[in-house]
């Protein structure tokens, strides 16, 4: 969530003004939203890579990416899974 908030009113995106309507919070998810994600997902991962290589017999195979999780999870509810934006 807090990835999806930054790309939504960060100072890159948002003017500090009232908005006309009430925003969705997932629908609408643009590119740089899902490039906050993305970038936010492959820190997990590196973390996750690192602390693998560390840690003889630590298994953290379903710490997924998040593009993943939402296949895993919404796997058949969605027209389009190719990208993170197109699940989201």
């Amino acid at each position: 969530h807090p990835g999806v908030m930054y790309g939504r009113w960060c100072p890159e995106k948002w003017d500090g003004q009232p908005v006309a309507q009430k925003p969705l919070f997932y629908q609408g998810v643009e590119e740089f939203t899902e490039s906050v994600l993305m970038g936010l997902t492959n820190e997990v991962q590196a973390i996750k890579k690192k602390m693998e290589e560390m840690i003889p017999g630590l298994d953290l195979k379903d710490a997924c990416t998040l593009h993943q999780w939402y296949k895993d999870c919404y796997g058949g509810q969605m027209t389009d899974d190719s990208t993170l934006k197109a699940c989201m």
